[in-house]
């Protein structure tokens, strides 16, 4: 026990002395993190983050771009099934739809988490991790936004263009994916008519 001119200190003095530090320690540490990359977004716009993050309730198929700006000339889609299993497909006027990445996805400490099969030989150019959002005005929504390119471009809009930048940089949920039959007739068209590994083999990339 602590010493207190030559008298042991009171358990409740160095209780309250350790409780201190800890608390100093901790605050030392969140600062040092920086802000998430949810307080990232809502210093620029009003959105708040997907509450309940499983897998079923994620479940779905993300489009960039999004519904305001749809369809495009070109834009890549997220196949997130319920079993933890993706497909990532890109297409373009010029280009055919082709699936370039597959494998499997995660929450991982509130951030969807996507890692590719051992198959996947080339970059996908796909981002590996997300975070689910809405904006305060659409509720229902939910808008997948990568946490590094995505996220980088988005902060350098200014705060007048920061709704305009996020649909551009988001994923947004198109249409849910319910079950284990619907998610295996989507796989099963994807895989016969965009999946084509050859594609990234003879310098087509």
């Amino acid at each position: 026990m602590a010493v207190w001119r030559g008298r042991p200190r009171p358990r409740s003095f160095v209780m309250k002395r350790i409780t201190l530090t800890l608390v100093f320690l901790l605050a030392r540490a969140a600062l040092a993190a920086g802000p998430t990359a949810l307080e990232r977004i809502q210093s620029k716009i009003d959105v708040e983050a997907v509450r309940q993050r499983t897998l079923p309730h994620l479940a779905g198929k993300y489009s960039d771009p999004t519904k305001e700006f749809y369809p495009g000339l070109s834009g890549n889609d997220l196949y997130l099934f319920p079993d933890g299993t993706y497909l990532y497909d890109e297409w373009a006027d010029i280009q055919p739809l082709i699936v370039r990445d597959k494998g499997k996805w995660r929450i991982e400490d509130g951030t969807l988490v996507l890692v590719s099969d051992k198959e996947i030989t080339w970059d996908p150019g796909v981002e590996r991790r997300y975070i689910a959002v809405y904006r305060a005005n659409h509720p229902s929504e939910i808008l997948l936004v990568g946490l590094n390119q995505a996220l980088n471009s988005f902060e350098q809009a200014s705060d007048v263009q920061a709704e305009t930048e996020l649909m551009m940089v988001a994923k947004e949920r198109f249409a849910l994916i319910k079950g284990q039959g619907a998610a295996a007739r989507i796989r099963k068209k994807l895989i016969r008519t965009a999946w084509n590994p050859d594609y990234f083999r003879d310098d087509k990339k």
